[in-house]
């Protein structure tokens, strides 16, 4: 039997999932505890435990030869912290993007996706950037506020565990938190005299999952942990690894999808999914080329593209760090950097109103007497500004057809460059760290910056909206083009804010579940 007959025989579902990463395989376990027959689809393989959290021992020659297969993905920050086959081979997915734009476009293709590398940081978006007028002004309007989020922002902090501490600000909402990591005496210290001096500049814990490996071998942040375990548990969801996702097939009366083809990762046959419902969370840029590779005599320029929105105003964050060594600390007790520790300064500009040159805002993290010691034997510290980036239209991504993957899928070309709101506000934010280092005592030894992409954050392309003349999705991540199709990764985003958005995508995707449920169930579906 074929990939394709075998596909089309277990193909029968209710809803197809796209991508078994933290929004997939929320999607999977919410549509599947209502009661839907869900095949959930993953491009990569299911890995062992074994393989995802241990870390190589090799040699420099071991090193060389494994990164020349991957020169994209050797730039993150964690990648030798991790097992280098959580990243994807750049030779068998090419991309491009435009000449003096590098943009850096890290990918994992397992079942668990990015959540195998994940740092877990969990803050909330506020209605600084559900409302922010500003933002708006330049195409950012949200069609929903905190209010209509917090709930599912409850049940994922609920599932995840997330440590923290309250703090009662109106920039990063509070949760429910579990006990936070303690700080050490220089965040302590560093807290007293940033607060002292700035008072708008609140110093708290962080916000994240837990980084610990548990007994069942997962790290809590992956979706391997709990949410897989109980999306399968519903025995409504079938998991299918190695299944790459080309394009949608088009439904006969052109308002909807019928399916999804694409090719089996092993043997390159070609495969189809038939589903009354279509959900696509295969991360942003590839959910993006799954909508604009699904060109037809009727949608020339991919589904949901009628009106030449799709793929413009992609959004990321930007970033500039400092850091360096703690004079005269030869004697702190240093902690081993863990995700989760550290402290957060949440945005502290153009709050409530604009008090600012630029556009948007952005935060701060780090930690102090965390990681290595120095060559003279002193403690670390190192802070970071995460920098909202505006969405603008000449920010987009576009199929390359020039170019094609190892499985002969078209590829992307990304366009995506910062802006003088970007530059003036990644000035300030230096200035700012640079200050704050000086007060505290702290000997600056580095700063970076990053290319557009690094930060592994990319968002938007297919906004939601309550306008189908400015938006690709509707209030509720449904396509305005085709109407059993959702979006619920990333590519939904309008605006980008300042905040590690996986906990925002995660919410966005638990409500969007339960209106498809709701309307299946309701025969609108």
């Amino acid at each position: 039997m074929s990939a394709r007959q075998s596909a089309r025989a277990v193909g029968a579902c209710d809803a197809v999932v796209v991508g078994a990463g933290l929004t997939g395989t929320w999607a999977a376990k919410q549509l599947g505890e209502a009661g839907m027959r869900v095949m959930l689809l993953d491009a990569g393989p299911l890995p062992s435990s074994s393989a995802a959290t241990e870390r190589g021992d090799w040699s420099i020659q071991q090193r060389e030869a494994i990164a020349a297969r991957q020169p994209v993905q050797a730039r993150h920050f964690s990648y030798w912290q991790h097992d280098p086959a959580l990243f994807v081979d750049d030779i068998d997915h090419p991309y491009s993007y435009a000449s003096g734009s590098p943009f850096v476009w890290i990918r994992g293709r397992q079942v668990g996706g990015r959540s195998h590398t994940w740092g877990g940081v969990t803050l909330r978006f506020s209605d600084c950037e559900f409302k922010d007028r500003e933002a708006a002004r330049c195409g950012g309007h949200w069609p929903l506020g905190y209010a209509d989020l917090a709930p599912y922002y409850d049940t994922v902090e609920r599932v995840f565990a997330v440590q923290g501490s309250s703090a009662n600000l109106m920039q990063l909402p509070d949760g429910a938190f579990m006990p936070p990591i303690a700080l050490t005496q220089s965040e302590r210290l560093f807290k007293r005299v940033i607060e002292h001096r700035w008072p708008e500049r609140h110093v708290i814990h962080s916000r994240s999952v837990s980084g610990a490996v548990h007994h069942d071998g997962w790290a809590p942040r992956t979706t391997l942990h709990a949410l897989l375990p109980s999306a399968l548990a519903t025995s409504r969801v079938t998991l299918r690894p190695d299944s790459i996702v080309s394009h949608l097939v088009l439904g006969s009366d052109l308002t909807t999808v019928r399916g999804v083809a694409g090719k089996d990762r092993l043997s390159g046959q070609s495969f189809e999914v038939s589903a009354r419902i279509v959900v696509l969370c295969a991360s942003t840029l590839e959910s993006l080329r799954i909508m604009l590779n699904s060109r037809s005599r009727h949608c020339p320029d991919g589904v949901g593209n009628s009106r030449g929105l799709l793929g413009t105003r992609l959004l990321d964050h930007a970033a500039v760090s400092l850091s360096g060594s703690i004079p005269n600390s030869e004697d702190f007790a240093v902690e081993p950097w863990t995700p989760g520790a550290g402290i957060l300064i949440p945005r502290f500009c153009n709050v409530g109103r604009r008090d600012r040159k630029f556009v948007g805002g952005y935060g701060v993290s780090g930690g102090l007497q965390r990681g290595s010691r120095s060559a003279k034997g002193e403690a670390p510290w190192s802070l970071t500004a995460l920098l909202e980036v505006l969405p603008r239209v000449e920010n987009a991504v576009r199929i390359d057809d020039r170019l094609v993957d190892a499985w002969g899928i078209p590829s992307v070309s990304v366009q995506m460059s910062y802006s003088n709101n970007e530059r003036e506000m990644q000035h300030e934010a230096e200035q700012c760290l640079r200050e704050m280092a000086d007060s505290a005592g702290l000997l600056v030894q580095q700063t970076t910056t990053t290319l557009p992409g690094a930060y592994v954050h990319e968002l938007g392309g297919a906004p939601i909206g309550n306008d189908p003349g400015s938006s690709v999705l509707n209030p509720c991540n449904a396509c305005w083009d085709a109407k059993n199709l959702f979006v619920l990764d990333g590519a939904c985003f309008v605006t980008a804010g300042w905040q590690n958005p996986s906990l925002t995508m995660m919410a966005l995707a638990v409500r969007a579940s339960a209106y498809i449920a709701a309307e299946f169930w309701s025969g609108h579906l």
